[in-house]
């Protein structure tokens, strides 16, 4: 459930995203957005392989890392004879699934194996973010204890993590539901449905969501999102 994030309270949330006019407006469309809480390793690898890239890309990159690094996961048999497998994210068109490779199996790839999991030039980073992380230089899961600016710091001082990619991590795994990323669909919502069209920067835009939203920016951030998305329009 917490993977998921089904364990927030999401009733009383969207309650209080819709004193906002625009998220009112959205709800109806959007109602149901949770904030899922994934490994912080996991997570921090697929956002930075995610910059200047596309879905279908990123997803095979992360398919190739887990199937050539990760561990294979067993199919179990319950006692019905019915079988059961817990799907990773390296999981195949032909069934078979493995575990998200660790930092230290990382750590000790070559750049040219790295390449081949289609990350080109992120591969210096995901190498050299794997060898911080498995020699304990960076600790991300001691990084959600400490206050938002302080973690983002960190994030930011790492090889490959821009604004976005800091803010996604500090969202989708560190548990900081004050962030909140800005990509190009948010920008848009933003200045549409907020500022009459006039043109925001991103670190304005972060600004102003965190002032307007607080604890809830990240909710927030994700129902604009899925508004622009899905809809590509005001609301009706």
């Amino acid at each position: 459930l917490r993977h998921l994030g089904a364990d927030q309270p999401l009733a009383a949330i969207e309650a209080a995203l819709a004193q906002d006019g625009v998220l009112r407006r959205l709800l109806p469309k959007t109602s149901g957005i949770a904030l899922m809480r994934q490994a912080p390793w996991e997570c921090l690898v697929s956002y930075v392989i995610s910059a200047f890239n596309n879905i279908p890309k990123i997803q095979m990159s992360v398919r190739h890392l887990a199937r050539r690094f990760g561990e294979p996961i067993p199919i179990r048999t319950d006692a019905a004879g019915g079988t059961h497998r817990h799907l990773a994210r390296g999981a195949g068109a032909d069934g078979d699934a493995w575990t998200f490779p660790s930092p230290e199996r990382l750590a000790e790839t070559g750049l040219d194996a790295l390449r081949g999991c289609a990350l080109g030039y992120r591969a210096p980073y995901v190498r050299s973010l794997a060898r911080r992380v498995a020699d304990g230089q960076v600790d991300l899961d001691a990084m959600a204890r400490l206050r938002f600016d302080e973690a983002r710091a960190l994030l930011l001082d790492l090889p490959g993590v821009g604004e976005k990619v800091a803010d996604c991590v500090l969202l989708f795994a560190l548990g900081y539901h004050e962030a909140f990323p800005v990509d190009v669909w948010v920008q848009r919502a933003v200045e549409r449905w907020y500022f009459g069209s006039r043109a925001q920067t991103p670190r304005a835009i972060r600004a102003w969501a965190r002032d307007r939203f607080g604890a809830l920016a990240g909710y927030a951030q994700q129902h604009l999102f899925a508004g622009a998305r899905l809809h590509g329009r005001w609301p009706a």
